[in-house]
């Protein structure tokens, strides 16, 4: 099952899947579920490989670009803190609102 996240898939199996998939590659059980399990790697498999190649390929240019940790942000607490004090700011300049 995939999951969206921000737009972004976050993962591709579920843990139970993983431990199912896990277990069924260290003795070899199965059952319907897992056999269901076996027919979306099937079916999945070369566009999920395509996918994973252009998000490593991205990965690889945000390091070489120094960007791959993200943007700093500020802690939430400070935050909120700014903003209330932007907005505060914002009315004193403009007057009180009609």
């Amino acid at each position: 099952m995939l999951d969206m996240v921000d737009g972004m898939w976050s993962y591709v199996f579920t843990e139970s899947e993983r431990r199912r998939l896990r277990r069924w590659l260290e003795t070899g059980e199965e059952d319907a579920t897992t056999r269901m399990l076996f027919v979306g790697v099937r079916r999945n498999l070369n566009a999920l490989r395509a996918d994973l190649s252009l998000m490593l390929e991205v990965a690889r240019e945000l390091r070489s670009r120094g960007r791959f940790t993200g943007r700093s942000t500020l802690p939430r607490r400070l935050s909120s803190t700014l903003r209330r004090a932007v907005s505060a700011s914002t009315q004193r300049l403009r007057g009180p609102s009609t």
